[in-house]
């Protein structure tokens, strides 16, 4: 078929989370990591990491000031995700 060769995609690209206070801290960490907006989803609540095992994380900002920080931090240790600041 012709769009084999087409079919390369960013949909097969690690999806990562960025903890962030912010949309602008969000869109801010996510260029500096030079990710499209279909590769990092902004973590705000626990619900998010449902179903993940080790996923990426990126904090960024002011992410402290997320309200429920302390069960994002639980539920991340709980699912042992690979956790790095963004400078």
């Amino acid at each position: 078929m012709w769009y084999i060769g087409l079919m390369k995609s960013d949909d097969n690209a690690e999806k990562v989370y960025i903890l962030a206070g912010t949309t602008m801290e969000y869109t801010a960490a996510r260029q500096k990591l030079e990710l499209i907006p279909k590769q990092a989803y902004w973590l705000t609540r626990p619900a998010n990491l449902d179903g993940l095992r080790s996923p990426k994380v990126y904090r960024f900002g002011s992410w402290k000031n997320l309200p429920r920080i302390d069960e994002i931090e639980q539920r991340l240790e709980e699912i042992n995700a690979e956790i790095k600041d963004v400078d």
